[in-house]
């Protein structure tokens, strides 16, 4: 049975953050339209996944049944270890003690972003990966500060594509939800984070309800909370160590 710990956030409300909610949130969630959206993008994408995947900043891998029928096995890396949430090997994600090529699938989702040096995570992901293994990321453009102290970056396109990801072949970069859907996110989180629950929820759900149907309508890609990165290391690649 997963486990049903929620988290308490500054606005004084409890976010359900198990896996299944996680994965499936509620529409009462005043994250739900962010947490859905990548969700289904994870979901869709997940058919790049093969062989042995490595999950960095795991948690509690909420996304791993997402990959189960793609992939032979699937490892947990985190920056630490817990009997509540458990993990397969325990170290900085900036300097893996991992061997390099060992891995044909990596993902990562939310993570990149409370990572000081994120070209070294990425570098460090193109290392362990074998030559035509496949990277799939997620991680925020525009985001109210979380997870705090540990709270470093937003990354744009451009940022993926010429950046952190130039020795890669990228395969897509993908907006979770377009402008419509964002924009609506943040006025959910506007109400919640001012009002009592009793008060917010009446207007949070139909604000989610409105904004997942409208966005797919009337998508527009200049704005976003959050993005996917599907990209693989080259066949040509140089040996790692």
């Amino acid at each position: 049975m997963e486990d049903k710990k929620k988290v308490k956030m500054k606005h004084g409300e409890y976010v359900d953050r198990s896996p299944k909610s996680v994965r499936h949130p509620s529409i009462t969630s005043d994250i739900y339209l962010q947490l859905s959206a990548i969700s289904e993008d994870i979901e869709s994408h997940a058919h790049f996944a093969k062989g042995r995947l490595l999950d960095i900043g795991a948690g509690k891998a909420p996304y791993k049944p997402f990959f189960s029928k793609f992939i032979t096995e699937y490892v947990t890396f985190d920056s630490a270890s817990t009997p509540e949430c458990p993990v397969d090997i325990v170290g900085d994600a900036q300097k893996m003690p991992v061997k390099g090529n060992s891995f044909d699938t990596v993902f990562s989702s939310q993570t990149l972003e409370h990572i000081p040096y994120p070209q070294k995570v990425i570098d460090e992901i193109y290392r362990v990966l074998k030559p035509g293994g496949v990277c799939i990321l997620t991680t925020h453009m525009a985001n109210p500060l979380h997870g705090m102290p540990h709270d470093y970056f937003r990354f744009t396109k451009q940022a993926f594509r010429f950046v952190l990801f130039k020795d890669f072949e990228v395969i897509t970069i993908k907006e979770n939800g377009g402008a419509l859907l964002s924009i609506a996110q943040f006025i959910v989180w506007g109400f919640s984070y001012s009002l009592p629950k009793w008060l917010s929820l009446p207007i949070i759900i139909p604000v989610n309800w409105l904004a997942k149907r409208l966005d797919k309508r009337f998508f527009n890609d200049i704005f976003t909370t959050n993005y996917i990165v599907v990209a693989r290391k080259p066949l040509t690649a140089r040996r790692s160590k």
